[in-house]
């Protein structure tokens, strides 16, 4: 007769190693992107370009997305899986947790306050940026009367920080109306935009959402080559993400990391049946 612990770690056998099979997705999507992407270097540099750049994998999940089949329900049903596991298990890369909250982030274009006037005075700000993305090299501030353009502040630091900034001594020491309007300048130029993925203003012509079981995202009616583009930007990050705490050994594989990985795995085989 058998026993509770041996029918116990029957089941635990009968259970799948989404882990693994993430990993064997990942080799031949790796490949593909290598090759694909062979005069770039690096692998975020290739992650961005499939992003950014019309490309197989961006043209297979905008048609998945954007597919009333069998087949375009099953990919949106699993991408709504992996949305909701996301919140429900708790990943943390490098870069902090690993969710659809804040994956579409891109670099704030805007860099530069260059001398704007308020009241008396002419406030110039500039944020200089290092090589990787929300890296930055250097933050300036210069704060000048109008009359004379004489300097009243000055600071400089080699990243942005707004408790850096509220801490030092010289900013302390200005008005309160002259720290507002630098601490709302300041804001501005946060070297990274972080959009949502939910759609929260339903239009139907044209249509502006996609319906992903319990979740509604975002569809760009003014992107004609890719609608889902935002969509494709999300999904490839938190992919790659994923990838990243598994290969650098940082993943505690337990059974809510399974779950995760069971949907990435559903979702990023359906993407290697586009570059098959």
């Amino acid at each position: 007769m058998a026993s509770t612990e041996n029918i116990r770690r029957w089941i635990e056998q009968s259970d799948i190693d989404y882990i693994g099979h993430f990993i064997k997705a990942w080799i031949p999507f790796n490949a593909w992107y290598n090759d694909t992407f062979s005069n770039l270097n690096s692998d975020r540099e290739k992650i961005s370009a499939i992003k950014s750049l019309n490309n197989t994998v961006r043209r297979g999940i905008n048609t998945l997305m954007e597919s009333t089949s069998q087949q375009g329900q099953e990919f949106r049903s699993n991408l709504s899986a992996l949305y909701y596991q996301l919140q429900q298990n708790q990943i943390d890369g490098r870069d902090g947790r690993i969710w659809f909250e804040d994956s579409l982030k891109e670099k704030n274009s805007l860099d530069l306050i260059d001398n704007r006037e308020f009241g008396r005075d002419k406030y110039y700000l500039k944020r200089t940026d290092g090589r990787f993305l929300g890296q930055v090299s250097e933050m300036k501030i210069i704060l000048k009367r109008r009359s004379d353009n004489s300097t009243i502040f000055n600071y400089t630091h080699s990243d942005y920080d707004i408790v850096h900034l509220q801490s030092f001594p010289d900013y302390q020491s200005l008005s309160q109306t002259k720290k507002e309007q630098i601490r709302t300048m300041f804001q501005e130029l946060k070297p990274i935009k972080i959009e949502s993925l939910i759609e929260t203003s339903k239009n139907e012509s044209p249509v502006n959402y996609y319906t992903c079981d319990s979740y509604i995202l975002r569809r760009d009616t003014t992107n004609s080559s890719c609608y889902s583009i935002h969509v494709v930007k999300a999904l490839v990050e938190i992919l790659y993400q994923l990838r990243n705490v598994l290969f650098h050994g940082e993943l505690v594989p337990n059974r809510g990391a399974q779950n995760v990985y069971k949907e990435a795995y559903l979702i990023l085989k359906m993407i290697l049946e586009k570059i098959r």
